[in-house]
């Protein structure tokens, strides 16, 4: 009997003991919001709370960062927390010369009320992280990568779904999406990782919106790689921008835009009308101002296409993965890539993943983005030069001094980019719509843009021991482009009248306006094909990157020290 009770009393004692090692570990969210962003905040919420979470839910940024000080008093080691800011974002860069971290310092998020800095938010979440607390951070907002960059070598994980200077779109993607798919909560991995949520977030975004190829999960790895591509995706979409449907000849009020977009310019009412006394040097001015600073990131892009030891290493990730790798890109985790690989290729602009199996296919793969981004390169170069024709042939129909009344010496401010934390919920429509007028235009002429690229996407992967010759590469995207516009011209055939771009001329030289119109179609002719590789790109580095980021990693990612 005395046996009996002591062995109660030890038995007591054990599980009095044990207690503690269960107990401490709490799991806990706080989530600041913006009405823009819809269901999203609530379905997170409804998700984690399913999942043992504690959730906080705020709409006000005060709040918020009492919440946020809260909790970095009171978790210890071993605790979960996890932080989304569903809100509009800043853009803290006056230029794209900077690529300084300690710029992102200055990047805040709007709320319904308030706004929060990353300097305000850092610290805490630095505090959290240095205690040993489980801490993942998603910035929602646009120019969210700049929240990455500040977190890079940090203990915490902190994601965005936009690269910096980037607009984003709101609400989207909900992460409560990506984490139904998952085990584990908050456990944000890639897909080589046990828990791939970071990649069901990815494959979301890029399937939705390939040809907003700033757009993708950023994560801050400590790595070469991750760093780059906050910087390199958003100068890639640069190179599609000359023209984008007549967004930035429109919002930067270059004369040329009432022969270009007509129709669109006529609808305009008389006071947005006058704005539009920009000079043609002045648009290219301007948008050099994008373009110049993105060389150092192609060429640094270039660097790792030809890189000998990484590629290999990178391959091998990627082979080793594969059927993961593509899954999580597609966002199907039923998805049989081996058995139906075409299922995705009209969402992923025709790519199909057993056109890329093996090591051979991830080198074969690095060499179509080479092209690709030599085709988008080349396209940026002819419209420019046409945008120069388009400017001279304007002055030769009409007249100089008729032009020169248009053109003031005073460039009108730009009213894009936005201002910080102003809404861009109408270039999102706006660049949807653009996309659907392309993709009917493909349906009417019946062209499958696929084989308009397929010698370069046949091609023998690349020998990364080999230099690769620029020269052939450049005549082949010329061919591309120029095939392109013979199938495309038709159908951007603009008629530019006295009527519609709002100059009066008694006699106007029906050769010279032909000419005119010639050179506005082939302009906008071009760029169906640069969407098109933009697109693909995206898909196609996203794969590229992750992988490249594994070996450049070897473990320094906070996810994967988890």
């Amino acid at each position: 009997m005395k046996k009996s009770i002591f062995t109660m009393m030890i038995a007591a004692i054990l599980t009095t003991l044990a207690v503690p090692a269960y107990a401490v570990a709490q799991k806990k969210a706080l989530i600041v919001y913006h009405n823009d962003w819809g269901g999203a905040p609530n379905a997170l919420k409804m998700e984690l709370q399913g999942r043992g979470y504690t959730v906080t839910l705020t709409d006000n940024a005060s709040q918020g960062l009492t919440a946020l000080s809260n909790l970095s008093n009171t978790l210890a080691s071993g605790d979960n927390l996890l932080v989304y800011l569903a809100g509009h974002g800043s853009d803290p860069r006056i230029n794209r010369n900077d690529i300084s971290k300690a710029t992102a310092a200055s990047h805040f998020v709007q709320f319904n009320s308030g706004i929060l800095y990353v300097s305000q938010t850092a610290p805490l979440f630095e505090k959290i992280a240095n205690k040993g607390v489980s801490l993942k951070v998603i910035d929602g907002s646009c120019n969210g990568g700049e929240s990455v960059l500040y977190g890079m070598g940090q203990k915490y994980t902190i994601m965005s779904t936009t690269g910096v200077y980037s607009p984003g779109l709101t609400s989207f993607p909900a992460p409560s999406n990506a984490i139904s798919k998952d085990s584990k909560p908050g456990a944000f991995g890639l897909w080589w990782e046990p828990h791939q949520t970071a990649s069901w977030m990815n494959g979301e975004i890029v399937s939705y919106v390939p040809e907003r190829i700033n757009q993708r999960l950023f994560r801050n790895d400590n790595t070469d790689i991750a760093n780059l591509s906050l910087f390199l995706r958003p100068s890639i979409g640069i190179l599609t921008s000359l023209d984008l449907g007549g967004w930035n000849l429109h919002y930067q009020y270059c004369y040329l835009y009432r022969f270009i977009y007509p129709d669109d310019y006529a609808t305009l009412d008389a006071s947005e009308k006058s704005k539009f006394t920009n000079s043609y040097q002045t648009y290219i001015d301007s948008m050099h101002s994008y373009y110049n600073p993105s060389a150092q990131f192609y060429n640094k892009l270039d660097s790792y296409l030809s890189n000998s030891s990484l590629l290999n290493s990178a391959a091998a990730v990627y082979a080793s993965n594969y059927d993961k790798a593509w899954k999580t890109l597609a966002n199907d985790p039923t998805w049989n890539v081996t058995g139906d690989p075409g299922k995705y290729a009209s969402k992923m602009k025709g790519i199909t993943p057993d056109a890329y199996t093996g090591s051979a296919g991830f080198l074969k793969m690095a060499g179509e983005i080479d092209f690709l981004m030599t085709v988008l390169q080349t396209g940026y170069a002819q419209q420019e030069a046409l945008l120069s024709q388009i400017d001279a042939a304007a002055k030769d129909t009409y007249g100089p001094a008729k032009i020169a009344e248009l053109v003031k010496l005073t460039p009108v401010k730009r009213s894009w980019p936005p201002e910080p934390g102003e809404s861009v919920n109408k270039f999102n429509l706006f660049e949807r719509s653009v996309m659907r007028k392309v993709d009917l235009i493909d349906n009417q002429l019946r062209i499958d843009r696929r084989t308009l690229l397929m010698r370069p996407t046949q091609m023998a992967p690349i020998n990364p021991n080999l230099i690769r010759v620029s020269g052939p590469r450049r005549s082949e995207a010329e061919n591309t482009l120029n095939l392109n516009v013979q199938k495309y011209q038709s159908s951007f055939k603009t008629t530019v009248s006295a009527e519609k771009v709002g100059i009066s001329a008694a006699l106007i030289d029906s050769m010279k306006k032909q000419k005119l119109e010639e050179l506005i179609g082939k302009f906008k002719a071009i760029s169906p094909t640069l969407y098109y590789a933009e697109g693909r790109i995206s898909f196609l580095l996203s794969i590229v990157e992750d992988a490249i980021g594994k070996v450049q990693g070897a473990g320094s990612s906070s996810q994967d020290q988890l």
